[in-house]
Order: structure tokens, then sequence, then C-alpha cells
């Protein structure tokens, strides 16, 4: 059995039972010897007259047997006739001299007693080995507390299961409470994939027992790209949702929490929410607000902007500033420095995305009761039971974000203009007067340019800044630290 199956003796403590041993080597060997010019049996009833689940399935043939040489009398004649009826096996045609073609039925032949050499049986377990999993028809019922059966293969798979009924192409279950059983279990060695499972409405998950994760997923390799979780989509790549409005939808864990040097969320992009943002630590980087361009004038990164007044909200409840370019000298409007062209939906659009964003939610908490219901009726749960909606509007359309391909904010246009903290750059004009790294920056005439404060009284309320770098002529960008005051 062992060379049959390829039993591993390091993983398994004790082989099968001598009763299925005995049994699985009289079903193989019996069945290939006499493999021979194909199948001319009925198809299995799959059940039995008792109704029991017994070791093999009950077979029709005509008169009640399959070979006109194997009768009820012949030990083997349950196994031989159920991979007939099966056609998995076959006979030797009638005809042939010593076996004559008995009417109506003119079985094929067995020849049950015909012997064969070693040579022959390692091919006939060889290939039995190979195609089990073709076998078709052939419920085989084994009843052990350590191994039902094992299966191997060296050219091809090992097992290869299709259905085209409504059922599953294969079922795991654990029948018993508490004994820590797996439904499924796969591992790979180094090389190899444990399981690979893709088409249709993907894998569904979950977990019924308190302080168990629906899907635990770990890596134990260091190496880049040993993600315990890596997911892409061409929609979204990532749904997270809590049913319980008092518990996080997602919550990112570190190995020593807080005092850990490296970020325990990393973001490689934007970061969009709606709602509040706690943090129990430092920030770094600098503060923009989105604010609106109401001049005749476009503006560009850099330039200085005053007040003018404000408009409707384009996020949350946050009145966007309505601003221009600064051309007052100690302007005290001023209100920081351009930073970031955003694209900011229509009304019309924005709406329709609001709605559509509604419907999806709506339809994701109809989907996940569907599951439960049936997960709690014991029934087959249909993620299909509830249909998600079309998203017409992509993200792009229906949210505010930064548009990378402007480089002017046009009138009537928005852009995120740096409040405080280290910028990249502002514009400045040393016309005005030579600037050194730590000089106090106002707005000068020369509209959306800085320029630095030679009257320290008018700089109260007049400071967009301090310079970051020297600036002897002409105009130019340099690094500020944005500090109005």
């Amino acid at each position: 059995m062992n060379s049959i199956f390829g039993q591993n003796k390091k993983a398994l403590q004790t082989r099968l039972s001598r009763w299925a041993s005995l049994t699985m080597s009289g079903l193989i060997i019996w069945a290939i010897v006499a493999s021979g010019s194909g199948g001319t049996g009925a198809v299995a009833s799959g059940s039995t007259s008792s109704g029991a689940s017994p070791l093999v399935p009950a077979v029709v043939c005509p008169g009640g047997q399959c070979f006109e040489d194997v009768d009820p009398a012949n030990t083997f004649y349950a196994f031989i006739n159920a991979l007939a009826a099966a056609d998995i096996i076959g006979g030797y045609p009638c005809g042939s001299p010593g076996e004559p073609c008995v009417a109506p039925n003119n079985r094929p032949y067995y020849r049950p007693g015909n012997t064969v050499t070693r040579a022959q049986m390692s091919k006939f377990v060889d290939n039995g080995r190979r195609n089990i999993a073709d076998a078709v028809g052939l419920s085989l019922h084994m009843t052990s507390t350590q191994i039902s059966l094992v299966i191997s293969s060296t050219a091809s798979d090992s097992i290869d299961a299709s259905n085209a009924s409504g059922a599953e192409a294969i079922q795991a279950l654990c029948t018993r409470a508490g004994q820590n059983c797996w439904a499924f279990y796969s591992s790979a060695g180094a090389g190899n994939f444990a399981a690979n499972m893709s088409g249709g409405r993907g894998v569904n998950v979950s977990s019924s027992d308190t302080g168990y994760a629906g899907l635990d997923a770990n890596a134990s390799s260091t190496g880049a790209g040993s993600y315990a979780v890596n997911a892409s989509a061409a929609y979204r790549a990532g749904y997270f949702k809590s049913s319980n409005n008092g518990l996080y939808s997602l919550y990112v864990d570190t190995q020593d929490g807080p005092s850990q040097s490296t970020a325990g969320l990393e973001v490689n992009g934007s970061m969009r929410a709606e709602g509040n943002l706690y943090v129990a630590g430092s920030k770094a980087g600098y503060v923009a607000d989105i604010m609106q361009n109401v001049s005749d004038e476009a503006l560009e990164v850099g330039d200085v902007v005053t007040i003018v007044g404000s408009s409707a909200p384009v996020l949350g409840q946050i009145p966007a500033v309505t601003v221009r370019k600064a051309n007052a000298a100690y302007d005290t409007g001023v209100v920081g420095v351009v930073d970031q062209v955003m694209y900011v939906p229509d009304a019309a659009t924005k709406a329709a995305y609001d709605r559509q964003q509604a419907e999806l939610r709506a339809s994701m908490d109809a989907r996940d009761k569907a599951m439960a219901d049936y997960k709690g009726e014991g029934a087959k749960p249909d993620p299909a039971a509830v249909d998600m909606p079309e998203a017409t509007i992509t993200d792009a359309q229906g949210v505010l974000h930064a548009d990378t391909s402007a480089t002017q904010v046009q009138t009537g246009g928005y852009a995120t203009v740096v409040t405080l903290g280290s910028y990249k750059g502002v514009k400045v004009d040393a016309s005005f007067g030579p600037i050194h790294a730590g000089d106090l920056l106002v707005a000068s005439t020369h509209a959306g340019y800085a320029m630095k404060a030679t009257d320290r009284s008018l700089t109260s309320g007049a400071t967009i800044g301090k310079a970051l770098a020297d600036f002897e002529t002409g105009t130019g960008v340099i690094p500020v630290m944005v500090t109005l005051k």
C-alpha cells in the first residue's frame, strides 16, 4: 500500500488498518489487471438495496453481471462489476477460442484466473497510482481513526475534481466539535504553492468561534515581498467594515506598539478620511488647507496668497477660503503659499457619486446579513443573494483629490495652501533687499512674491514665515518655514 499511494511515513504516524489495506489492494489490482478493449458495462446505481453506505455501490448489468466468467460466487465480484459498470475497466470481447458469445447479452470475458509477472504487476500498480483520480462512479467508504485515503502522483494531478451541478467539486467537513480538525489542510515545500484558487466568485472565508479570525494569514520570511496578505483588484483592493459601530473596522498593530521605530501603517500615496484624525504623538510635515482662487489671474505653486473671503465647503463642513495673489507690502491678509492644484467634482457628479456609495454600503450590509442568515439556518451561503450596484462613477471622478497633471489653479479652481510648517518653496523677490536664512518674509508689491521684512513694526499679522535659504538678487524660489503671525 505504501508503494501504491506513496504514503509519507514522516507525516503519518500509522498506516491504514489491515482490513482497509487488503480491500484497497484488491480493488485496484484486480480492476486494472483486466483492462482490455474498453468498458462495456452499464452505469452504476450509486446505492444498495439495504440503503446503507457499503464498501462499493450496487451495480446494474444486463442479466445481473457484467462479465460472462465472473459470477456472484467470485470473491471480487462486487469490485470488478462496479468498475466495469463505471466504464473504468473493460474485458475481452466474446468470440475468441474458449470464450463463446452467449446470447442474448454476449458479455465479454474478464479472465479472473490469468496470472501476471512481477514486471506486469508493477505496471498495473503504477498505472493505477497515476490514474486513480480518473475513476468515476465508485464510492469508497472507509472508517479509520488514522487516515482514510492517501494518493500521490509523479506525473500529473493527484486528484482532479469537477462538478456540473450546484454541489461542490470537493467538500471537506469536520463532523465532531472540539477535535482541532482542519476541514481542509494544505501545505507545500519551498518553491511550491500551498493553494491556488481563482475564478468565479473567489473565496469565502468565515469564522464563528470567538477569538478566531475569519482569515488568519502569516508569512515567516523576512524577505522583500513576503507579505501576509497581498491584495490587488481592478476596483478596490479591500473593504473593511465592523458590524459594531463601537469597534474599529481596521486595527493595525506593531510588535512594540507606539514605541516601535517603524510606522504601524505605511501609505504610499494620499490618505483621505471622512471623519476625525486622532494622533497621540508627533506629526511630521506641513499643514495645508483647501482654498479657492477667485481672482481673474491663475495661481501657481509657490505663490503667496491673501484672503478674499470664503465659499461653500468642498470637504465636510469646512468653509473653503477664497484667495488671490498678494500684491501689497506687509499685507496682513496673507494666508499661506500655494501648494497643489486640487480637483473638486461638480455638484451633480458629487451627488451621484455619494448616492452610488450609499447604495454600495447598503448592498454590502444586505449581503452580510444574507450570509449570516444562511449560516444560521445551516444552509449553503450564497454571496450572489444580493446584487452589487454598478459603479458608473469612479473615485477619481467623484472625490476631491490632487490633480498632479495641472500646473496652474484657474479662476474658480481649488488648491491646497500651506499654512504651517517647512515647505519646499515660496516665490521671493530680492529687489526689496537680500534675503538670508532666518529672515522674516512678508508679502510684497510684486504680486505673488514674498520679500524680506525690513520694518519690524509692520510684521505683526503680516508675516508669512522665515526664510530657510539665502537669496541675494533677482527673483526665484527658496524653502520657507511657514509661520503665519
